[in-house]
């Protein structure tokens, strides 16, 4: 199974990320890969401290590090893993790239398209998507301490890139698990496990 996990920043990503891979490896006996974007490859911290945190001009400079960063990712971590048999779970993928750079940017959709299929990037088995209003994830953002680059960009930016991400489930509904991130994590982990196993991804 590759599963990828995605929302605007402060909806709880990386908490829901632990919670499923340990239950994957503890419940199920599959062995996990766990990874994000950008910078989950050995080398990759670069590239993610320039997105990140970097004062990029270009209005194609980011889009450009993040392909970079995805094609090593895949090649390096994403793409041998699946060949191993493991389950993928990776926080953050393509439909961040299109959500941040199509809707919050404004860049064409199409290109993002063409440059996926060309590139032959693995397809996500299922993609969970952590909803929440904007203002509301901007105040988990405030308190767990310095904003990045993205997050200082404030609420109108957030709520693009939440617009985008809802866009993209109607793209395609059937990949797609929307769990409402406001709900205290276990909550939403309950939420995630009853969905995958609905599916049939998930084995106790």
């Amino acid at each position: 199974m590759f599963l990828t996990i995605e929302g605007i920043d402060g909806t709880g990503k990386s908490t829901q990320a632990e919670f499923l891979s340990k239950y994957i490896m503890g419940k199920c006996r599959r062995d996990v890969v766990r990874t994000k974007e950008p910078g989950g490859w050995e080398g990759g911290a670069v590239l993610r401290e320039i997105v990140t945190h970097g004062s990029l001009e270009h209005p194609w400079s980011e889009a450009y590090l993040f392909m970079l960063d995805r094609s090593e990712h895949v090649a390096k971590v994403i793409a041998p893993a699946i060949k191993a048999g493991s389950d993928v779970i990776c926080e953050r993928y393509h439909d961040s790239t299109l959500a941040y750079q199509v809707w919050g940017r404004g860049l064409p959709l199409n290109i993002f398209d063409e440059l996926f299929i060309q590139s032959k990037f693995p397809v996500p088995d299922i993609k969970i998507l952590l909803d929440m209003p904007a203002p509301d994830a901007i105040k988990r953002v405030k308190m767990r301490g310095t904003p990045d680059s993205f997050e200082r960009e404030g609420c109108s930016f957030m709520t693009r890139i939440r617009s985008g991400y809802l866009a993209l489930m109607e793209r395609e509904p059937e990949k797609w698990i929307k769990v409402d991130s406001s709900l205290a994590p276990d909550a939403v982990f309950q939420v995630i496990c009853s969905e995958l196993k609905r599916k049939g991804l998930l084995n106790d």
